[in-house]
């Protein structure tokens, strides 16, 4: 049943079909990001899959009204470890391939803090970012706008600002509900043979490294490369270059340009590639289901044994991801702390928990038996960088893709 607050998907945001399947299902849980300084009773919500039986595409079952999903929205793209030389080399390559050239007219959507349109500085002073958290970065050189664009705001900035040679819009566009509203707008503001650049976590991906963390109401699509191929033909933009890209797990980097042209061999072979996973999506994700619940029985048979010893448990990485884990594992009632090298969260409780995050530097303090690094992706570098703050005794914990108990604190 829909509310005002979450509503619930009968039909598939790309195609409109109406033949749809829960193919994944989570245990209900809060809205992953929503960090806070205070313990509060936090309402949860489903977390489902829906695999679409005509076009192939999966999204979330239901979406939750932005204003609570991105209420209390703290994540910066500094933040995420590589993410920033991720970008450098992205706005290199565009250049190189005189995608962006001097003088270009560019514009970010979901521009978060800056991060990319830095880059580009340089080259251009014709900057455009748009972004509802626009107070994240403040730049002479960058016109911000703060708005969730739209087709609607798109009339606005056509009429300031004209038509754009290139539009970009990294790990923003599996966030948006309406998809045609913002093909619409960006069909109204690119130049003719305009560049549309988009970055965004991958079905395939998912599904070949079992990335269930980066499952969550924030993300409402899996894109496959012939799903979004097809959605954005229909708005006179071609599929020019695809790449597979390894950054948060896997994510795919599409380059389509508004004007006819055909299919070339590399993108035929990477749909191939791709349709090893995704031709079969209800097989996958039942092979994913049987996997994260075995994870979820030794991480649990494992953390029940210590606390009957009495042992101090911690967790790693305090992030939307963790909040996946820790209420699809059934471990919130089991964590002491969690820790996390980003001050922003220092001294907030994930949500729907009275876990509190903490400066690494108190790990010692606290005398944790038992640190789960939740944040997996980066185990080597937080073991690294924290080495001098761990104490001796303590056991690492990597609970997923697989569940591994660390010999001598390495991987």
């Amino acid at each position: 049943m829909s509310t005002n607050l979450e509503k619930k998907k009968y039909s598939c945001r790309l195609c409109k079909s109406k033949k749809l399947q829960i193919v994944f299902s989570f245990k209900k849980s809060p809205i992953g990001d929503d960090y806070i300084n205070r313990i509060k009773k936090t309402k949860l919500y489903d977390l489902k899959l829906q695999h679409c039986k005509s076009c192939n595409f999966v999204q979330l079952s239901n979406v939750i009204d932005p204003k609570i999903v991105y209420g209390n929205y703290i994540y910066v793209t500094q933040t995420s470890h590589g993410l920033s030389e991720h970008f450098e080399r992205l706005a290199n390559y565009l250049l190189k391939k005189k995608i962006i050239k001097k003088n270009s007219k560019i514009l970010e959507i979901g521009s978060n803090d800056g991060t990319l349109l830095k880059f580009f500085k340089k080259i251009t002073n014709k900057l455009i970012a748009v972004d509802p958290a626009a107070h994240l970065f403040v730049d002479k050189k960058v016109t911000n706008i703060a708005d969730h664009f739209s087709n609607k705001s798109a009339v606005k900035i056509k009429k300031k600002h004209g038509k754009f040679d290139t539009i970009i819009a990294n790990n923003v566009l599996a966030n948006i509900d309406d998809l045609d509203d913002i093909f619409k707008g960006i069909q109204k503001i690119i130049s003719n043979d305009g560049y549309l650049i988009i970055e965004t976590f991958s079905l395939y991906g998912l599904l070949k490294n079992n990335l269930i963390d980066n499952i969550y109401h924030e993300h409402l699509s899996y894109f496959t490369i012939k799903s979004l191929k097809r959605f954005a033909k229909n708005y006179g933009f071609n599929l020019k270059e695809i790449k597979f890209l390894s950054v948060k797990g896997g994510s795919l980097r599409y380059i389509f340009q508004y004007k006819k042209m055909r299919d070339n061999k590399k993108l035929v072979r990477a749909i191939r590639k791709e349709e090893k996973y995704t031709n079969k999506i209800p097989k996958e994700f039942k092979k994913l289901k049987l996997i994260n619940k075995l994870n979820e029985i030794k991480l649990n048979q494992f953390l029940d044994k210590q606390i009957k010893k009495k042992k101090v448990i911690g967790g790693f990485g305090a992030s939307v991801g963790t909040t996946t884990m820790i209420f699809n594992y059934s471990v919130k009632n089991k964590l002491n702390y969690l820790f996390d090298n980003e001050k922003r969260r220092f001294n907030l409780f994930c949500p729907g928990t009275d876990i509190k995050v903490l400066n690494p530097n108190h790990i010692k303090s606290k005398k944790i038996d038992v640190m789960i690094i939740f944040a997996w992706r980066y185990a080597k570098i937080i073991l690294e960088r924290n080495k001098n703050k761990f104490n001796k005794f303590t056991k690492f914990i990597i609970p997923h893709p697989k569940f591994r108990i660390l010999k001598k604190n390495k991987l």
